[in-house]
């Protein structure tokens, strides 16, 4: 039997509202909307601080001290030991490098000492050094002259002190300030001011009391300490000792030496008791390095062994603990062959430095 085709059947999306019904229905779901918001608004974080405490409360037991809602990352950065309970330590202040330490690392300056005069001279030179990345800054007290550069209280330095003054302290409280090791320039037998005024101390011509001096008086022929006299070591033990209490940390030695070669031979110095030259130089040397760290600088000629006059031999003798090798102008390949030896002689030593005018590179010895 035929089946009756009915045809496609329609759907009709009609609202069963009037207009009036459905603008009631709107305006009564925003309300709603709105009033959910300010419930939520009002009792949000109050809920959310709850829920926090209960769950810090339970998992950490610190129902006590429950975590703020603030986000973590607000918080100041904690080091480790702050972080497992220990309280972090304080800061500590910037110190000059020791003397004990490595003093292959840092570099050196040579201060001119007429710089270091006037109120508030040695901070601005400390505070210049320092920006220069300077470690150790080698200030003369005394030099070649015999001018003492300070107020030394020793009587051998009476009749040595300059007009030219420095107040030894203040500089090196400045430099350690800016964390650089102030280092007392020293320079020892060449001396003409103490030899003058203290005879006891001084060379002697031909074994006579007349003094001995390098070169005609006319000339300007300059006296000379005497390396065998215990007075005149004592005397650089004094200033040594002055350096030390005045906050230096180190000595920078030169004329560690006996006089220049001219006319040397109508040198006298004295009672030698059987003592060489050598062993002379090595004795004052032992007691002055006792005293502090001490470099000592000699020219290349002598540190390499081709001038041994000056100091009686070579200066593996000498029992030298940091030497410094001052070569005059740039290295070429004889001076470099003389810097070589130079090093090899200082095998001993603990440190062995290279001073080229005003840059001096130090390294460990061998």
């Amino acid at each position: 039997m035929a089946k009756k085709n009915l045809g496609k059947v329609k759907r009709y999306r009609r609202s069963f509202y009037s207009g009036r019904q459905r603008a009631s229905r709107i305006a009564g779901g925003v309300l709603a909307l709105v009033a959910l918001f300010a419930v939520g608004w009002l009792a949000g974080p109050a809920v959310i601080n709850f829920g926090t405490s209960t769950w810090y409360s339970i998992v950490r037991g610190d129902s006590d001290n429950p975590p703020t809602s603030q986000p973590e990352s607000a918080s100041v950065p904690q080091s480790a030991s702050e972080s497992e309970g220990q309280p972090a330590s304080e800061p500590q202040p910037t110190e000059a490098p020791q003397t004990g330490g490595d003093m292959t690392r840092g570099s050196w300056a040579f201060v001119d000492v007429a710089s270091l005069t006037g109120e508030g001279a040695a901070e601005q030179v400390a505070q210049q050094l320092a920006g220069q990345g300077v470690t150790y800054a080698v200030v003369p007290l005394k030099d070649s002259t015999g001018s003492v550069y300070y107020a030394s209280a020793l009587p051998a330095a009476a009749s040595s002190l300059s007009t030219t003054q420095i107040d030894g302290a203040a500089v090196a409280a400045a430099f350690k300030e800016q964390g650089i090791v102030p280092v007392a320039g020293v320079c020892a037998f060449q001396d003409p001011l103490a030899a003058s005024a203290n005879r006891e101390m001084a060379v002697k011509y031909q074994g006579t009391d007349y003094l001995w001096l390098d070169a005609a008086q006319d000339k300007g022929g300059k006296a000379w300490l005497n390396p065998y006299s215990s007075a005149a070591v004592d005397y650089i033990g004094g200033i040594i000792d002055e350096a030390k209490a005045m906050g230096f940390e180190q000595i920078w030695l030169t004329g560690v030496q006996l006089p220049t070669t001219a006319g040397r031979d109508k040198a006298s110095y004295g009672d030698t008791a059987g003592v060489t030259e050598a062993q002379c130089l090595a004795n004052a040397l032992a007691a002055w390095q006792e005293k502090a760290t001490c470099w000592v600088e000699y020219p290349l000629n002598v540190a390499s062994g081709q001038e041994t006059r000056l100091t009686g031999g070579t200066i593996d003798a000498l029992g030298i603990e940091n030497l410094a090798i001052e070569v005059g102008g740039e290295l070429t390949e004889e001076t470099q062959t003389q810097l070589d030896a130079a090093k090899a002689a200082a095998a001993g030593c603990d440190y062995v430095g290279v001073r080229t005018g005003d840059v001096f590179a130090v390294e460990a010895g061998q």
